[in-house]
């Protein structure tokens, strides 16, 4: 370390040093030099034995440097000077043996006084005040008395009160002379100092400065802060100077002991006089703090208590000590100097912390740094390290001493704090004298001491007022200066900091909660109290301390209360003080807001433990498809993850089940805390954890007992809180954490007694009564709670608290518990003692939230505020009960998330306990009566009043006060609480609670609502559609359950009236509402309800009673046939026409919704067209206001929503006519001898035409009717789609679909005005047949196709009997020419002389297709006797035809039969009941079959049934063909060689063959004739001569007449215009909820429902038979979804209803294939009996856009809701909530469904309506197929549809699809080749060379082989059906050879002209 010289010049410089003839200077030079070059130890002794010499230097220099100085200041003199003070110095460190017996002691004073001189220069002064405190504690307790004086002295401008004499020379005693080293002779010399007479001592000469200061030194009047912080740094500076024989370390530490005692002695009273030294920590006075005021005459002292306290902070302050350890460590080249600037701080800090007495003056110190004043900025700076050095005693690593408990064993060293690691620098002497030192033990006063003083001192920093001192600061920031009220502010945040880290996170006592909550209380009270009353009322909130902080103090305030309570008992006075303070401090919005976030959070902790149910992760969110992703990304609580969302700083959710990994809950807490890893935890002893167990038992609040139910999961535990920001630091702490179990679901008890008392809260008696809550973030403070502007920094690194935000300490209330709720009822699962593991708000011991502590609690903070009808501020009470409203509607979830289902497969059982939701109704009564400055809050109060009565949640007890506060509101004079009754009541919904007696306020609700309605106030605010729902609901009201007796409504009396009229003056206000209205929403449901009122009198006329009994509770309308009328003689309410009026009216509305809503109410009076009929001019009325309606709403640039009124419009003037009987629209009612059709149609026309007007059309309405909508609530919500823009596109296409909507109703009123429903039913408008019907044969044997998917095209393209037209756009026409077809009777044409062919008809339009089949007449019938039958071969082979095909006929045929009569199964043939055309054998077999089953054979169903062909199908087939090929050969050759005929012949007109006989035999006559050989007939005769007589074949019909080129795709298009279909569809899915069915399993599985249900069912339309119905399925297939499904049809829609109950569900398949059609449709029809509302998301869908909900209610009544999505506009009839009677509810339910599902559709883009759909296909066949032709060529096609070489063609291209293989075969080698269109034109020679008769003819015979398979060419599937006889064959024969166009005799010649076209 030191370069050592030789020891020879260290001898050499020795001897020189004591020559004492050398000049002082040599030696002190010489000295320096042995100094530099020797150990400490060899110094030491050297000065030892030359002390003299030493002195003798240091004293001859000092005088030489003096008196130099003296002369003039240079810097030689200056220099010696410090040579002089260097050897003072040494000689003070090295002979502390001799100082101390006062050696040399009067002259160091002299020197030290000289030294200490006030004149001298700062620095020299700061040395002297070194040099004397090492002289001084040198000497100790042995310092002569002037020494004393001296030291008292040290502090300049500090005067200290001297006791005894004061001077340095007066006190003197033998002794001090006689032991003086001086008076010893050494070596004869004399004393330099002293006289040697012993009374005769040397007076001193004054003193006077040695060194005066420069001028740069020059300052102001010596400042106490000055001197003081030089002498407690010299205090420092001089510890462990001073090297002693023996025992350093002591002797250090006592010298600075010495020092440090005089200075308590000495200036400590005198700066400080309020420095209470008899405080102490290890019998603390926790006397509560005061409020104080600022003295400036203390500011001087106040400024050396900063000096002390900064100092001793220095000192005791861990970290600043670990940060300079730090420093000295990490530097390579440690120099002495800095070391033993450290080793002085630990000597300090080992002082201050040696003796009870300096820990109690280190806690003094500090308690002064809370009572300073914010005067000054170190005041404040003060402050903040009192806080600091408190915070991190509590969380450091290593604490100081006296936190350690008295009986605790030392905690174990370690090497990781800097305390320990900085003992390694220390002697081993030392470290056994202190660490290990058995007195250590008596300084440790214990954690909770420590705690209840800094709790009780920290408040002071609150009991001073600021606010009024007029200073600034200055900041960092040049523009700002802060205030001292701005500073306090930011010390309180502090701690309140502090105070919640201890709240959160440190383990406190009984005793230590209590103080905290003592001073809390006190502070609160105090603080806020005081700042109130303290300024002016006009004062900002800003202004003051309380106004700052109030939230703050509150929250912390709360937070602590319940903290405290859930972890030690808490004294009830205290209780009871609490509540005094709040109660006192209500007039304090912050109180308020505070108060509603413990109850919100406590509300969350309420629903987490008592109900299982986590607010912020509810079930019925988790069910909901919607909310999938979030759930899988945030989790719920039952699968562990944190619930608590760490952007915002909520709460770390609590650990309710322990299946939680403690790592997950550590990261999930300490994501949203500040706080990091530095804070070390508190709780050293970790508890032992515990298993669940489900509780059995506990005693409620009191001492009543109350059973506990095994639902409740019980979590006790015996640790400590763990907050959520020091978690992961706990978890690392503690070395072994047994995982905790997972915790097993709770199961319901299974022995119940009733409903009742499962929903009887049975927890504690905070839950007897009814309470509430709401779902919140955990507590947590924005800026606005730290104060505005505030400058405290945020939490760094090394402290979780350095910041003085109040966000930097989180308080909350259910903050996880690491190791609370992780026990249960005892160390086991088999715990025995329940009472032991109480929780501790019980008695018991059991730590944390538990059910019955968090009710307790919950309702105790419910309570806090007292009566809140006290609080004097009319906004704070309306705040507060706004609060306890959202409370409420907290609790409510958690009683609608009660047993939800989770996997939505069943329903679980019902809770035993129900949240106390009516808690606070008797608040809300009291609120009532407050006067009228307490207006809101009473809206408030209302509000949640109306809430429990929906939630029914008024008990039977509460009734009469529900009622008497509603009944005084209602007819009192304050509109806001009417309004806010009648809004929260929410209308009808009041009348399906059924609540008793609740009929006694109709007329009180009835005259409220004429109020309501009559006003012009119209708002957001005001209900004027709930009013409206409501009196609807009233008027529509069975007469049966109006009430009697009502409270008649005026406010001051209670009386009974009766009102017979109730409805009669409810009809007229909501009359009045319809016509006046100023709100959309409002007049909406007025009309709607109108509409219904007329349903309900037109359903039940006045001479009928009301429906009484279930079986007159549903009417169901089927359409009537047109000759069946109901009988009319009833009499119909008198103002019904006044009523249609209204609703006719508003069909003109400009506002489309509103036109809208009036159309449907309109409609649904149109099923009762008959009623309506019976009342005079009513149908007149109708027709004729639609009529004008649709002039006035005709505009010229219709938009979207012009489109949709209008045709709303159309339809339901459709609807109408046909409604109303023909009889009254066909007859006058006009002078002008006018018909309604004629009136109807006039107008169709006009808007088809589009026609422009000549003048503007006149509204109709009267004056009484206002045409203006002043306030559109429909403008968001319900609205119709409008387009943003509208170019003349969208125009155009807007008036193309009013006209062809136009154009489709007229077309419909022509067809079947009068002729619906047709003869096959309500389900068909249109007709079934298709060309291919019949074409080729009929029914062989009666086996028909059904099938008319595979219909064999090319053969129906082919035919020669079939020509299709196109008359006019839109109209596509089939003529086909068939063989009469034979019915049985004769049919029409019975008796008749008729052709033998008929004409067939089919016409596609816009209306659907028709069918007419005609048949020429040639004569009236005639007697059978005048001709004698005939018996010539060809009569016999053209046997007449079966009876038509199936889709002519309804009923299903019979078995076949070969003639046309026969006798009943159970008739016996006998001969005299003979007849030609009864077949005796057949009906005997028939008989026989009949009356003796046991004849008939199993596999027959009939005996006259045809037994089936041994043969195959195929080689029946093939037979057939060969035979029938033969037999045409030879008949072509017969005829060919017998006759001759001309070409004339060949070329005979039409009207010429007619002449001729036919060869056949006539229709229903016996008589024939004779064949003439001349005679020919065409496949096409009939046909041409129809169309002739029509009229179309003319030259004038031409220009829209053409015809349609015959191709497969021709055929396919006309097959998708015949799908297209004719009416409106709709499909609506009808669902049973059973009792307590709550899931889509069950609800799914059930196959049928209650009577009352079934009955509903089957109102909505009459059942049809899926397989056979032939009208609208909706997608159901004919087999798979159950036989049977509900359907209704009008003239112009067809709905059906996919029931769930109809459907089967025994399987997988099948329930899969139920929810795919339940789920596509887009509106539900649910009837549910479930005592719980339905959910749309029980049924979860992408569609279900509007959900329609019955319920059924006890009193017969219906109550129904509509909810649609947003995007749905507004229907009608049924608004959102609606009480139905059952008379009328299937009509309603219907019609709302189809307004609904026509509404959703209209407002799609894109949507077509059914008649737009089938003219775009119409469209498509008439421009891709139209024939452009000469008429020639369209004369001849008529003459020959299709040419012979064109029907060759297509055979040839056909020839694979023949009958059979054989016959193809047989057939080839006579088939001439045709080469396709081989000629232009026809010379008129023979024809015989043309037109090979073998290959026409073999073509022919395929022909009749493929027909005879069917009715309809479809292949040859069917070949092997069974035939009667050969005629039937021959005659089919016949029929296809003509047909098709065969050679022969009487085969007509080829058209002269042939279409030049090919054949694809």
């Amino acid at each position: 370390m030191f370069t050592k010289k030789s020891h020879a010049d260290v001898k050499k410089s020795t001897a020189k040093l004591q020559d004492c003839k050398k000049d002082s200077a040599s030696r002190l030079r010489h000295l320096r030099m042995i100094l530099d070059n020797v150990e400490l130890e060899e110094s030491k002794s050297l000065f030892e034995t030359n002390y003299s010499h030493v002195y003798f230097i240091l004293y001859d220099t000092f005088i030489q440097a003096e008196a130099n100085l003296k002369q003039k200041v240079h810097k030689a003199h200056r220099e010696e000077l410090d040579g002089s003070l260097w050897l003072l110095d040494k000689i003070l460190c090295l002979l502390p043996e001799l100082l101390a017996r006062r050696w040399q002691c009067h002259s160091l004073s002299r020197i030290m006084a000289k030294l200490l001189h006030l004149g001298n220069s700062p620095k020299l002064r700061r040395e002297g005040v070194r040099y004397f405190l090492l002289w001084y504690q040198t000497l100790g307790e042995n310092a002569p008395g002037y020494v004393h004086a001296m030291y008292a002295d040290l502090i300049p401008g500090l005067i200290v009160p001297q006791k005894g004499v004061v001077g340095p020379d007066t006190e003197f005693s033998a002794s001090d002379f006689l032991t003086h080293p001086n008076m010893k002779a050494d070596g004869g010399m004399a004393s330099v100092f002293h006289d040697n007479a012993f009374s005769h001592p040397v007076q001193s000469s004054e003193v006077v400065a040695l060194l005066p200061p420069s001028s740069s030194e020059k300052s102001a009047p010596p400042d106490p802060r000055d001197g003081l912080e030089v002498l407690l740094n010299s205090m420092v500076h001089t510890a462990a100077c001073l090297r002693w024989r023996d025992n350093r370390a002591q002797k250090d530490h006592r010298a600075f002991a010495f020092l440090l005692q005089r200075f308590m002695d000495v200036f400590l009273p005198v700066f400080s006089p309020n420095f209470d030294v008899s405080c102490s920590i290890y019998n603390p006075r926790l006397d509560l703090p005061v409020m104080r005021s600022i003295h400036k005459k203390e500011e001087v002292m106040a400024s050396c208590v900063v000096v002390l306290i900064n100092w001793v902070s220095r000192f005791t302050h861990e970290r600043l000590l670990s940060h300079r350890l730090d420093c000295t460590l990490h530097i390579e080249d440690v120099d002495h100097v800095r070391l033993q600037g450290y080793q002085q701080g630990l000597i300090v800090r080992d002082v201050l912390y040696v003796s009870r007495e300096n820990i109690n003056f280190v806690h003094e110190v500090y308690r002064q740094a809370f009572l300073l004043n914010f005067t000054s900025k170190p005041q404040i700076e003060a402050i903040r390290t009192a806080i600091a050095v408190y915070r991190d005693w509590m969380t450091g690593e290593t604490p100081p001493p006296f936190l350690l408990e008295p009986n605790d064993d030392p905690p174990p060293q370690s090497t990781a704090g800097g305390t320990p690691r900085s003992q390694r620098l220390r002697t081993p002497s030392y470290v056994g004298a202190i660490a290990g030192s058995k007195d250590q033990l008596a300084v440790r006063a214990g954690r909770q001491n420590v705690l209840q003083v800094f709790v009780t001192n920290a408040a002071n920093v609150f009991l001073v007022n600021t606010a009024n001192l007029n200073i600034c600061f200055p900041t960092r920031s040049r523009s700002y200066r802060s205030t001292p009220l701005e500073e306090q502010t930011e010390i309180c945040k502090k701690v309140l900091n502090v105070y919640r880290t201890m709240v959160m996170n440190t383990e406190m006592d009984s005793r230590t909660w209590e103080q905290l909550l003592m001073v809390l209380l006190q502070v609160t009270s105090v603080v806020l109290h005081q700042n109130q009353h303290s300024l002016p009322s006009g004062t900002s909130k800003s202004a003051t301390l309380g106004g700052i902080l109030g939230s703050a103090i509150f929250q912390t305030l709360i937070v602590t209360w319940i903290r405290a309570h859930t972890k030690v008992p808490v004294n009830v006075q205290l209780w009871e003080k609490f509540l005094n303070v709040l109660q006192s401090l209500t007039h304090r919005e912050e109180l308020i807001v505070e108060w509603n976030k413990t109850i919100q959070t406590l509300t969350r902790v309420f629903s987490r433990y008592t109900y299982c149910i986590n607010l912020q992760d509810l079930p019925l969110d988790r069910v909901a498809e919607s909310r999938a992703e979030k759930r899988r990304r945030i989790g719920s609580v039952w699968q562990g993850s944190g619930s608590g969302s760490a952007a915002n700083g909520g709460a770390a959710s609590a650990a309710i089940s322990q299946n939680r990994q403690r790592e997950s809950l550590a990261e999930s807490s300490s994501s949203r805390s500040e706080e990091t890893s530095s804070q070390a935890p508190l709780a050293n002893h970790p508890r032992p954890h515990h298993q669940h167990s489900q509780s059995h038992g506990g005693t409620g609040h009191g001492s009543r007992p109350v059973p506990l139910t095994p639902m409740l999961s019980r979590s006790y535990s015996e640790g400590s809180l763990a907050s959520a920001a020091r978690s992961s630091r706990i978890r690392r702490r503690r070395a072994a954490t047994p995982k905790p179990k997972v915790l097993q679901p709770p199961e319901m008890g299974e022995n119940r007694s009733n409903p009742q008392d499962l929903r009887r809260a049975m927890s504690l008696d905070s839950l007897a009564r009814k309470g509430e809550a709401e779902e919140t973030d955990s507590y947590q403070e924005g800026d606005n709670e730290s104060g505005a502007g505030s400058r405290s920094p945020s939490p760094t690194a090394s402290s979780g608290i350095e910041g003085g935000s109040i966000k930097d300490a989180h308080l909350q209330i259910d903050a996880s518990l690491d190791d609370a709720n992780s026990g249960s009822y005892g160390s086991g699962s088999n715990s025995g003692s329940v009472s032991g593991r109480r929780c501790i708000i019980l008695g018991g011991s059991a730590e944390g939230w538990h059910p019955d502590s968090t009710s307790i609690m919950w309702k105790r903070m419910l309570g806090a505020l007292g009566d809140v009808n006290r609080i004097p501020k009319a906004d704070l009470h309306a705040q507060v009960f706004m609060h306890l409203l959202e409370m409420t509607q907290n609790l409510i979830k958690i009683k609608q998330n009660q047993g939800i289902s989770t996997d939505n497969q069943s329903t679980p059982p019902m809770p035993t306990l129900v949240p106390p939701i009516g808690i606070v109704a008797p608040w809300c009564y009291g609120s009532l009566s407050l006067d009228r400055s307490f207006k809101k809050g009473k809206l408030w109060a209302l509000q949640l009043l109306c809430s429990l009565a929906i939630q029914g949640a008024v008990g039977m007890q509460q009734l009469p006060l529900f009622y008497h506060a509603l009944h005084q509101l209602l007819t009192g004079e304050d509109r806001d609480l009417i309004y806010a009754i009648l809004k929260h009541l929410e209308g009808p919904r009041l009348l399906s609670l059924l609540l008793p007696g609740h009929t006694l306020l109709l007329l009180d609700l009835v005259h409220a609502s004429a109020i309501l309605l009559t006003s012009l106030e119209v708002s957001r605010s005001t209900p004027r559609a709930e009013v409206a729902a409501l009196l609807g609901s009233l008027l529509c009201y069975p007469s049966s359950l109006l009430p009697r007796p009502v409270l008649q409504p005026s406010p001051q009396k209670f009386e009974l009236m009766e009102c017979p009229d109730l409805q009669d003056h409810i009809l007229n206000i909501v009359l009045r509402c319809a016509r006046r209205e100023p709100s959309a929403k409002a007049r909406c449901i007025a009309l709607s309800q109108l509409g219904q009122w007329l349903l309900m009198r037109l359903s039940q006329p006045l001479s009928v009673s009301s429906s009484s009994g279930k079986s007159n509770m549903f009417q169901q309308a089927v359409p009537h046939h047109k000759d069946v009328h109901p009988k009319e003689t009833q009499v119909y309410n008198p103002r019904i026409k006044e009523v249609l009026q209204v609703l006719l009216q508003a069909l003109q509305f400009k506002h489309h919704t509103i036109a809208m809503v009036a159309v449907d109410s309109l409609k649904l009076c149109a099923e009762r067209g008959h009623q309506l009929a019976s009342i005079e001019r009513v149908p007149q009325l109708i027709i004729t206001a639609i009529c004008k309606a649709l002039e006035i709403q005709n505009v010229t640039k219709p938009k979207d929503s012009d489109k949709v009124v209008l045709t709303s419009l159309m339809l339901c003037l459709g609807e109408f006519c046909m409604a109303i009987p023909a009889p009254i629209m066909l007859a006058p009612f006009n002078e002008q001898e006018d018909t309604l059709v004629l009136q109807v149609l006039r107008v169709l026309l006009q808007v088809a035409s589009g026609a422009p007007r000549h003048e503007r059309v006149k509204l109709t309405a009267d004056d009484d009717f206002d045409m203006h909508i002043a306030h559109d609530d429909l403008q968001g919500d319900g609205r119709l789609p409008e387009a943003t823009y509208q170019t003349s596109e969208t125009i155009q296409k807007c008036i193309t679909a009013i006209k062809l909507c136009a154009k489709a109703v007229s077309m419909h009123l022509v067809t079947h005005v009068g002729h619906f429903p047709m003869g096959i039913g309500a389900s068909r408008l249109s007709s079934m047949v298709e060309e291919q019907d019949d074409i080729g044969s009929c029914a062989y044997g009666g086996q028909v196709e059904t099938r008319r998917d595979s219909v064999d095209l090319p053969s129906v393209v082919s035919a020669q009997n079939m020509q299709l037209f196109m008359l006019s756009s839109g109209l596509v026409a089939s003529f086909i020419e068939l063989p009469t077809l034979k019915l049985p009777g004769g049919g029409i044409t019975a008796g008749l002389v008729t052709a033998e062919k008929q004409v067939r008809v089919l016409m596609r339009d816009l209306n659907g297709k028709a069918c007419w089949d005609a048949s020429i007449l040639y004569s009236e019938p005639r007697k059978l006797e005048e001709v004698p039958p005939k018996t010539t071969p060809k009569i016999h082979q053209s046997q007449p035809l079966d009876s038509m095909v199936s889709s002519m006929v309804a009923h299903e045929l019979q078995a076949p039969r070969h003639t046309l009569r026969h006798r009943p199964a159970g008739v016996l043939p006998l001969a005299k009941d003979m007849a030609p055309d009864l077949d005796q054998l057949d009906d005997m077999l028939a008989y026989i079959g009949h009356t003796s089953p046991e004849c008939v054979a199993p596999t027959v169903s009939q005996l006259n049934a045809p037994s089936s062909s041994p043969l195959s199908g195929n080689q029946e087939a093939q037979a057939i063909s060969v035979i029938l090929n033969q037999r045409l050969l030879e008949q072509e050759y017969v005829t060919h060689s017998t006759q001759a005929p001309s070409p004339a012949l060949r070329h005979a007109s039409s009207s010429s063959s007619l002449q001729q006989p036919d060869q056949r035999s006539v229709h229903s006559a016996t008589a024939s004739f004779d064949s003439l050989p001349t005679r020919t007939e065409m496949p096409f005769q009939y046909c041409r001569l129809l169309f002739s007589h029509l009229g179309l074949a003319g030259w004038e019909r031409r220009s829209r007449t053409h015809l349609l080129q015959r191709s497969e795709k021709l055929m396919r298009e006309l097959r998708n215009v015949d799908l297209q279909k004719c009416r409106e569809t709709h499909k609506m899915a009808v669902i049973y909820v059973a009792p307590g069915q709550e899931d889509k399993g069950s609800i799914l599985r059930n196959t049928s429902g209650s009577s009352t249900y079934e009955m509903f069912v089957s109102a909505l339309g009459w059942e049809i038979d899926l397989e056979t119905h032939n009208g609208f399925l909706g997608g159901l297939p004919r087999q798979g979804c159950g036989a049977t499904a509900p359907y209704y049809a009008t003239p112009f829609l067809e709905v059906v209803y996919h029931v769930a109950t109809r459907m089967p569900s025994d399987s997988s398949e099948a329930m899969l294939l139920k929810t795919r059609h339940l789920g596509n449709d887009e509106v539900h029809i649910v009837w549910s009996e479930h005592h719980r509302d339905y959910r749309r998301d029980i049924l979860p869908t992408e569609f279900c856009d509007v959900l329609i909900v019955v319920y059924p209610l006890r009193n017969g009544l219906f109550r129904v809701t509509v909810n649609r999505k947003p995007e749905v506009p507004w229907f009608g009839p049924l608004a959102n909530e609606s009480v139905v009677s059952g008379a009328c509810l299937a009509t309603l339910i219907r019609a709302t469904a189809i307004n609904a599902s026509r509404t959703k559709r209209a407002a799609l883009p894109l949507y077509q309506q059914f008649y737009e759909e089938r003219n775009r296909s119409l469209d498509s066949v008439s421009s891709r197929y139209k024939e452009s032709t000469t008429f020639e060529d369209f004369a001849s096609r008529i003459y020959n549809p299709m040419p012979l070489s064109t029907l060759g063609t297509l055979r040839e291209s056909n020839a694979s699809s023949s009958a059979a293989p054989l016959a193809s075969a047989l057939l080839d080698h006579n088939r001439a080749s045709v080469k396709g269109w081989v000629q232009a034109s026809i010379d008129s020679g023979p024809i015989m060379g043309i037109a090979p008769s073998a290959s026409a003819g073999s073509t022919a015979a395929m022909e009749a082989a493929a027909g005879m398979a069917s009715a309809s060419p479809r292949g040859p599937r069917k070949l092997g059906a069974p035939f009667k006889s050969v005629t039937k064959k021959h005659s089919l024969q016949q029929i296809v050879v003509g047909g098709g166009g065969g050679a022969g005799g009487d085969t007509p010649p080829e058209s002269p002209t042939l279409p030049q076209r090919r054949f694809k």
